[in-house]
């Protein structure tokens, strides 16, 4: 079947090359080119001449080979993600990933997490399967794709961007227990002993030999705080108790 329109062929393009995989713009640019010399070229041939197919490409404003080709794949990708589709902005659904994969592959290091992150993203058993069982009738596999287009995942760099971001937030992610405190996150209304634990380990980077009262001070700060404080800015907390404490000590001894 003819293409009517560039949008058209490079839909086509997209929907028959690209199984299970991340393509960029540049690299989908020069899948296009060899898709429309490859594949279509050869379904045209089947029933009309070389002639007729360069007309073809003419009426589908194709005629000026690298520049029409590129143009009209830049305007696919803003049909499908808007304008916007070059600068990084991730939807939340794909922070919550990766989460899920710290959790579920227990990811030792920011190389593995990257590795984790793409391997949940394009497996057919990962988040795939789930999005797959989401939709109302099946869709095809590039659809999914598409998706992942709309929330902000386009190649694999978009992937190592989007873990960077993450672990600005959870710097401590690959701590064993904070691994284990976003398995099991805490109950409302009550402490969990995995995050003091956490907590109490980081805060012993700071002050390696705590005196009873700076114990006492730290668990205070995790009661009063840990509803509307994350570890780290609790750990920050105790540091400038601990500053103030020193500031203080150093002004009655001069």
């Amino acid at each position: 079947m003819l293409a009517k329109s560039a949008i058209e062929l490079v839909n086509r393009c997209y929907e028959e090359t690209n199984k299970l995989t991340l393509l960029s713009l540049e690299e989908f640019k020069e899948s296009f080119i060899a898709f429309v010399f490859g594949d279509y070229q050869e379904e045209f041939m089947v029933q009309y001449d070389l002639e007729e197919f360069y007309e073809h490409l003419n009426q589908l404003q194709l005629s000026n080979c690298r520049r029409d080709f590129d143009r009209a794949v830049e305007e696919w990708y803003i049909t499908e993600y808007g304008s916007g589709y070059k600068g990084v902005s991730y939807h939340d659904i794909l922070f919550t990933l990766v989460k899920e994969a710290v959790v579920q592959y227990q990811s030792p290091n920011r190389i593995a997490l990257i590795r984790d992150v793409t391997k949940l993203l394009t497996m057919p058993n990962g988040f795939l399967a789930r999005w797959q069982n989401g939709q109302i009738r099946e869709r095809p596999i590039p659809t999914y794709f598409k998706y992942l287009m709309k929330l902000g995942v386009r190649t694999h760099e978009d992937i190592e961007t989007l873990v960077d971001m993450w672990l600005v937030e959870y710097p401590n992610a690959f701590n064993k227990k904070q691994q284990e405190l976003f398995a099991n996150p805490p109950r409302r209304g009550r402490p969990n002993n995995v995050e003091l634990a956490l907590l109490i380990e980081l805060a012993m980077k700071v002050r390696p030999e705590m005196t009873a009262q700076e114990r006492e001070r730290l668990r205070k700060i995790y009661y009063y705080h840990r509803k509307s404080l994350t570890v780290r800015e609790m750990v920050e907390k105790f540091e400038k108790y601990i500053a103030s404490k020193n500031k203080s000590n150093d002004s009655q001894v001069g």
